[in-house]
């Protein structure tokens, strides 16, 4: 709970830092909202509501999209959303889709496309009979890496993917997007690309992430707003749902304990981090992370 409300009172600062919001700076309500909270832990629906409460205020600053009712986002997407709950997730199926962390490859020469290696991608589709159909299908709730190709193990049209596998099962796969149309570009263009393309996160938000578009969405949220959603449910949980919150955090019963006790651990230093980049990014009036 108290995470949450002071990720509210930072949101604040947020709006009244940002130099595109003047007079109509203060937040009233929370703008966000639940759906039965005695639903299975990972299911619980999470919308946005209203007009001028924080999440949503603060969401068009930062050009996060949102959702109503109608179109209720379950707690375990918003989960996997984030980066620090890759090894501690709270729903594990085919559908799930975390954040991927990408790494940049640089190249000085000019040339036309932007190479990156999308990392710890699942087990399935290393092994996958249909690896093509399976990763194209998983590569679609990540909109935003655009016109891309990825390695393949021949030159053939219809080749697998050429996955590298990780001793634990994982893989990873080099990915090629083009930058502008074909045309040579310099190395700043294509990073510059690159930081479209992947959202910021980790310790001191210098790492980049592909991160999946939750629900009906067209691209990914902000991750303050991720952090945001997951946190007002676990607050309302700890508030309004005492006991069913307390068999959730016990370690001898509960098989969300441990998850949920490492993303509090990790907001704890990962949120007032992003808050404060945040706060930079709109008061510079520079493109947020």
């Amino acid at each position: 709970m108290l995470l949450y409300y002071g990720l509210s009172q930072a949101g604040r600062a947020v709006i009244a830092a940002a130099t595109d919001v003047r007079d109509d700076w203060r937040l009233i309500g929370h703008g966000i909202n639940r759906g039965n909270l005695a639903s299975s832990f990972s299911s619980i629906p999470v919308y946005a509501e209203g007009s001028r409460g924080s999440f949503v205020r603060l969401s068009e600053l930062l050009e996060s999209p949102t959702w109503d009712r109608d179109h209720a986002i379950c707690l375990s997407q918003l989960w996997d959303a984030l980066p620090q709950t890759a090894k501690w997730p709270i729903r594990e199926d085919a559908d799930r889709r975390p954040a991927h962390f990408v790494e940049y490859h640089r190249y000085d020469q000019r040339h036309p496309l932007l190479s990156l290696a999308v990392c710890n991608l699942p087990a399935r589709l290393a092994q996958s009979a249909s690896p093509v159909v399976d990763l194209r299908a998983y590569l679609r709730s990540y909109p935003t890496h655009g016109n891309n190709e990825y390695a393949r193990t021949s030159s053939e049209p219809d080749a697998a993917p050429d996955l590298s596998l990780y001793q634990n099962g994982q893989a990873e796969l080099d990915v090629n997007v083009v930058v502008d149309d074909g045309r040579q570009v310099s190395e700043a263009q294509r990073r510059a690309l690159f930081e479209r393309i992947a959202s910021r996160h980790g310790a001191g938000y210098r790492d980049f992430y592909l991160v999946p578009a939750v629900g009906g969405n067209a691209r990914p949220m902000h991750p303050l707003m991720t952090w945001w959603a997951v946190l007002y449910t676990l607050s309302m949980l700890a508030r309004y749902q005492p006991a069913e919150w307390s068999e959730y955090v016990d370690v001898d019963r509960s098989t969300f304990a441990v998850s949920i006790e490492q993303l509090l651990s990790a907001a704890l230093v990962v949120v007032p981090e992003l808050v404060a980049v945040t706060i930079g990014a709109v008061r510079d009036h520079v493109p947020v992370p």
